[in-house]
């Protein structure tokens, strides 16, 4: 049956040839080319590095601060509760709380790409008055201080990493951070950050934040840079002398 249908259809198709033709020439069919499958495209893989989550995080400054901290840190054992405690005013972050016995731990961080994403975590325990407060970038580095003072000293390095390409601190530095206030100083704090060569020496006063100015020195005595300045918590840089 199919052999018959293929038969009358060419039989058609040398009718039409001829009718089109008017007289001249018959036109000779060219076999039409057999189809050829198109495979689809696969599609890239993804380049972009590892990120941390919340959770990811939290744990990054858990063993931070059991490595720094020691015996006043929260136990590896412990096993820790999550609650969604973001306030109904706040746009555009979010703010998760964990808590195991005494202690709370509160992670609060934007609403933006994830590898862009910055948590900044605060650890405290109730009933032996530890605290503790950093930040753990996307990439899961941890630096401590406070969330004005790590502010400013993020304004100071894009600063200096702008002003002075090729010479200043590269990006994705693990910055190691110590408060080095003397036991006797009121009314003013120090704290200096270290990575490798590069040294940050950041002085504040405790005033209300509004009136904070954080003096920040950023040096390498081998790389032969040295930058002064200040950071204001709106974000404004001044170059020192």
């Amino acid at each position: 049956m199919i052999a018959r249908l293929w038969g009358i259809g060419l039989l058609l198709v040398a009718v039409a040839l001829v009718a089109a033709g008017c007289g001249g020439a018959t036109a000779t069919p060219t076999p039409a080319a057999s189809p050829t499958a198109v495979q689809p495209e696969e599609s890239p893989a993804p380049t972009a590095g590892p990120t941390v989550d919340r959770v990811g995080a939290r744990d990054g400054a858990l063993s931070y601060v059991r490595t720094r901290y020691g015996a006043d840190a929260p136990a590896a054992d412990l096993t820790w509760t999550e609650q969604y405690a973001r306030p109904a005013e706040m746009v555009g972050g979010e703010v998760y709380q964990y808590t195991a016995g005494d202690w709370l731990i509160t992670i609060s961080y934007p609403v933006v790409l994830p590898e862009l994403t910055v948590y900044t975590v605060k650890m405290a325990n109730t009933a032996t008055g530890f605290g503790w407060e950093g930040q753990v970038s996307a990439g899961g580095q941890v630096i401590e201080g406070e969330q004005l003072l790590l502010n400013a000293f993020n304004v100071a390095l894009a600063h200096v990493q702008d002003q002075f390409e090729g010479e200043s601190p590269p990006a994705g530095l693990a910055w190691v951070g110590e408060r080095i206030t003397p036991a006797d100083l009121v009314g003013a704090e120090t704290w200096r950050y270290t990575a490798g060569d590069w040294v940050a020496t950041i002085t504040y006063p405790v005033v209300p934040p509004d009136q904070m100015v954080f003096n920040i020195t950023i040096e390498n005595p081998a790389a032969g840079l040295m930058w002064l300045g200040s950071v204001d918590t709106n974000g404004q840089v001044i170059e020192g002398e």
